[in-house]
């Protein structure tokens, strides 16, 4: 049976100001690795954003998405699929959003003010996906994290960035506890970074193709990661 990979959570430089890697070569890197597609997720206006914000929200929206646009742009030329999302930081927590684009965000500057629950309503309502984003990092009890499983629609229980497995055992523990739907992804920020993802049987098209795999719990294999 042939099996499809894709790498869900992804940074790069023009987005991300953690990262070092751009856009256009995050798509060739995974290319080369034998990927079908990736999914960029730069860290968005509250967190370690790489787009000035001194700007004004249509200038920055639009420079945030550079990276992806270039990856996209990338993709198209040799074959990678390119998808959309953003993660944000709110209280201390990190949340992956799929299945909204550039124009949702140009539309809806007020998410930013917005507390968990409002905000999780609002993606919500507006067709997106809520994915907690490597929950247990630097964290060593599930005791040590606030569940907030109501909040969040999967649970990233495989997480590149994670330094020790127990990160994301403590991860995978929490979505057994609160029967919650898994996914996992790189965390990529630089080229020697650790690639994994996850594996399916039919090719994801949209980025709405994901968050259906996901919710329905059709994902084949979560790519694991050998931590030393």
């Amino acid at each position: 049976m042939k099996l499809y990979k894709y790498d869900t959570h992804v940074h790069t430089r023009e987005g991300s100001a953690c990262a070092d890697f751009s856009g256009r070569d995050q798509a060739r890197l995974y290319k080369k690795l034998g990927y079908d597609g990736i999914i960029i997720t730069d860290h968005f206006y509250n967190g370690n954003t790489a787009v000035s914000r001194k700007l004004s929200w249509e200038q920055w929206v639009n420079g945030f998405v550079k990276g992806y646009e270039e990856a996209l742009k990338e993709g198209n030329e040799i074959g990678l699929s390119v998808f959309f999302g953003w993660e944000e930081s709110i209280k201390g927590m990190d949340f992956l959003i799929y299945g909204l684009g550039k124009e949702w965000l140009l539309e809806n500057r007020n998410i930013l003010y917005m507390d968990l629950q409002t905000h999780y309503q609002k993606i919500k309502e507006s067709g997106g996906f809520i994915v907690h984003a490597h929950p247990y990092r630097n964290r060593r009890l599930l005791a040590d994290l606030k569940p907030v499983p109501e909040l969040a629609d999967a649970i990233e229980v495989m997480n590149g960035g994670n330094k020790e497995a127990l990160f994301n055992h403590l991860a995978e523990d929490y979505a057994v506890k609160w029967d919650k739907p898994v996914t996992g992804g790189s965390d990529a920020h630089h080229k020697r970074d650790r690639h994994g993802g996850i594996l399916v049987t039919a090719p994801l098209l949209t980025i709405q193709d994901y968050m259906a795999v996901v919710e329905e719990r059709k994902i084949e294999e979560i790519i694991p990661f050998v931590v030393k």
